[in-house]
């Protein structure tokens, strides 16, 4: 039967007489997550030279913690990784590094400072396109505003003529439709992207259907049964390499 884990978290450039409780506190927060299973993971004590916070995990916690680090490990967003990399993106704005010991066995490095960050790019103008439902239509100048809400819930919000407005008005909070024009994009230095400066030019209305749905009318076609099982096999082939 495993024993208690313990853990230890190094920043190395702070103290724990100059870490500020604030933001000592967002690091046990975004380690908490990390680890998981909260009612069997304890802060024990913040022990001397850099600043290093040390965690017990209880026996009945051992396997699942230990599942949780290993997953961080692999960065799979979506996971434990997407703490993995707040963390890390932590200590690199504190000018830092980190580690993460069990059981006196360095086990997750934090490259934080150290790791390459991707160039900054732009700010450039290209084509764009979004697709939502219209939930705003609204100006008081030359131009007006129409706002769309995609699939994830992300609002949109595009410069448009009035001539366009007025196109749109019949379709707000009706259906799907596809925005398409320019956007300002730029890149930061944490590989994101933003976007600004949003201006829509046409719309089109899609059709509410679902994926197996536009296969079957895809299948209809009298060419479809020539070419599609080629193409399905190339997208499988794409995806297999990708």
């Amino acid at each position: 039967m495993l024993d208690d884990d313990r853990y230890v978290f190094r920043i190395d450039a702070f103290t724990p007489e100059t870490i500020p409780m604030a933001r000592l506190a967002a690091y046990m927060a975004e380690l908490a997550a990390m680890l998981g299973e909260e009612d069997n993971v304890h802060f024990e004590k913040i022990t001397t030279g850099s600043a290093k916070l040390a965690v017990k995990v209880e026996r009945p916690a051992v396997a699942k913690v230990r599942n949780n680090v290993n997953e961080a490990r692999m960065g799979v967003r979506g996971t434990r990784g997407d703490r993995y990399r707040k963390l890390n993106e932590m200590l690199r704005s504190d000018n830092a590094e980190g580690t993460l010991k069990l059981n006196n066995s360095n086990i997750l490095a934090f490259p934080g400072r150290k790791e390459p960050r991707p160039p900054k790019l732009g700010p450039f103008t290209q084509a764009f396109s979004r697709d939502g439902q219209l939930v705003r239509i609204g100006g008081k100048d030359k131009t007006a505003h129409a706002s769309i809400q995609d699939a994830d819930g992300q609002t949109w919000n595009f410069e448009v003529s009035r001539g366009l407005a007025r196109e749109l008005a019949p379709h707000l909070f009706e259906g799907v439709i596809r925005l398409t024009g320019t956007v300002r994009a730029t890149r930061n230095d944490s590989g994101e992207w933003l976007y600004d400066a949003l201006k829509a030019h046409q719309f089109e209305e899609l059709k509410a259907e679902t994926l197996m749905e536009a296969l079957g009318r895809i299948r209809a076609l009298p060419v479809a049964e020539t070419w599609l099982p080629d193409a399905w096999q190339r997208l499988v082939q794409d995806r297999d390499e990708d």
